[in-house]
């Protein structure tokens, strides 16, 4: 691979990065609860905001974290009182937990999405930048 689509790759990774941050860096200002609005949190709270209640099985699935990292995880936000779980919810297993979002968690997750929003002009120059730099890159990944 040529050294051109590496430094397009590192810009690709660069931009990504710095989306990243920024985009953190708003959540944090507008919500005032900076260990919520990292990844794993924002997926947690999006995810059961958008499909509902689920088990815990799953959010470890869609966050990327091991069993007991999610347990973690959902231990820390159920504390702040951003969701709440529920035992034996479901009729064909008694043992199973169900996770749900509070109001408390919906309205971080309100806070979180308005600050995104307002910030979308910005975001949408680096997005396009992001763009132009994957299609740059396109066609040149090493096959599987």
């Amino acid at each position: 691979m040529s050294e051109t689509v590496h430094k397009n790759a590192e810009k690709l990774l660069l931009r990504l990065a710095r989306f990243g941050t920024g985009l953190s860096r708003s959540l944090t200002a507008a919500t005032n609860e900076p260990d919520f609005v990292t990844n794993a949190p924002v997926l947690v709270l999006c995810f059961l905001d958008l499909d509902g209640p689920t088990r815990p099985g799953v959010i470890a699935e869609v966050v990327g974290l091991t069993s007991g990292g999610t347990t973690k995880l959902l231990d820390r936000m159920e504390a702040a009182g951003l969701l709440h779980r529920t035992y034996g919810a479901i009729e064909s297993d008694h043992r199973a937990v169900q996770v749900e979002l509070t109001a408390r968690g919906r309205t971080l997750l309100r806070q979180a999405t308005t600050a995104l929003l307002e910030h979308l002009p910005d975001a949408s120059a680096t997005v396009k930048q992001i763009v132009s730099v994957m299609d740059e890159l396109e066609g040149t990944a090493p096959a599987d």
